[in-house]
């Protein structure tokens, strides 16, 4: 079951002298956190702590994020290697088939004759298509997010059904 947050990124580091954080996003578009007012960071312990957003701005592939009561970069600096999260109820809602990014990694994944690869731990945005990276003991395998590759998706479940190509995998390494 998908959690009731949705993680959009971390905080790295703090940016420039009046505050603002940098945030390295998880999340498929910086339009998520630009259209949220309010955003959650959970630090270490899980507590979460709502923050004001009053401004985003992208830099580079990261976003800089400006929160309301943060001011200085003593401040901006105590909120680093924090997550960022939003409410799934104020997330936009997805096509049919399209997944956020925060709900597959962790997934199993599995091949259509019930072989296990393992989890995904990553998710690489390309310019064709994602690529999911696939961490098992000692073993990594790069899927490409195709629908000739992907064929089914169980959230609830925490599965990912997939089809090899032929040469994708080694047939000693499954």
């Amino acid at each position: 079951m998908p959690s009731p947050y949705l993680v959009l990124g971390r905080a790295v580091k703090a940016w420039g002298l009046k505050g603002e954080v940098k945030v390295q996003p998880s999340a498929d578009s910086i339009a998520i956190v630009a259209g949220s007012a309010t955003v959650y960071l959970r630090g270490a312990g899980g507590d979460l702590t709502e923050y004001v957003v009053e401004r985003v701005r992208p830099v580079g592939s990261a976003w800089l994020l400006q929160f309301q009561g943060v001011g200085t970069i003593e401040q901006a600096e105590r909120l680093v290697d924090r997550e960022l999260l939003i409410p799934r109820s104020a997330a936009p809602t997805l096509p049919e088939g399209t997944y956020y990014h925060a709900d597959l990694i962790g997934l199993k994944v599995v091949t259509e004759e019930g072989r296990e690869l393992g989890r995904i731990a990553e998710i690489l945005e390309t310019g064709a298509n994602d690529v999911y990276v696939v961490h098992s003991e000692g073993s990594e395998w790069l899927l490409p997010a195709t629908r000739e590759v992907v064929r089914r998706i169980d959230l609830a479940g925490e599965i990912m059904v997939v089809h090899l190509l032929k040469g994708m995998i080694e047939a000693e390494a499954v």
